[in-house]
């Protein structure tokens, strides 16, 4: 019975330290593996769209590719991919398909929002009212990881490092938190 107890012990220590490693490894994480992380389980959620990582997006001629920006407006003013066209989030398929339908032919359309939430939602939405749609992505990662990558941004004056970071608990997936601003910089 003793060795039981020992044995018992033991297996109560080392599951300890496993979850204590777990924790430790968990609240040190960078900013960008807590977004890749993110990612994963936005992919298993939303399982019938299909994503483009950052560096696919960068590699494309810009000539082939629609960028809509799935954010609410303060977001899109404070910072934004170039050329990219601001949709609301709650915007429904056929409406999106009757505002940019147009734009959209012969074209590669890529959604994307902070995260990926908002735009893989709505890229799913459009999927499913369009099935003849062309290629429709998410951006892997959305404008955080853009962001977090040192990829350019814009805003009405030009190149910025801003970025707006939906909330308090969202901005933590931003690595350059000195960047993080709720309001256009002067001069947008």
């Amino acid at each position: 019975m003793t060795s039981f107890f020992q044995n018992l012990r033991r297996i109560v220590a080392i599951a300890l330290a496993v979850i204590g490693m777990t924790t430790a490894a968990l609240a040190g994480a960078t900013a960008s593996a807590k977004l890749d992380r993110f990612h994963v389980n936005l992919m298993q959620r939303y399982g019938d769209v299909r994503h483009l990582s950052t560096d696919e997006l960068a590699a494309m001629n810009p000539e082939d590719v629609v960028l809509f920006d799935v954010r609410d407006q303060s977001e899109y003013d404070v910072s934004r991919i170039d050329g990219a066209i601001r949709v609301s989030p709650s915007i429904s398929a056929p409406d999106f398909l009757d505002d940019h339908a147009d734009a959209l032919r012969g074209k590669t359309a890529v959604f994307y929002c902070s995260v990926g939430e908002r735009s893989s939602r709505l890229a799913q939405r459009v999927m499913s009212s369009a099935p003849e749609a062309g290629a429709v992505y998410n951006l892997a990662g959305g404008l955080f990881k853009w962001h977090n990558e040192y990829k350019n941004v814009v805003a009405k004056q030009g190149e910025t490092s801003a970025i707006h970071p939906f909330n308090r608990k969202w901005g933590r997936l931003i690595e350059r938190q000195d960047a993080i601003r709720m309001k256009p910089e002067s001069g947008s």
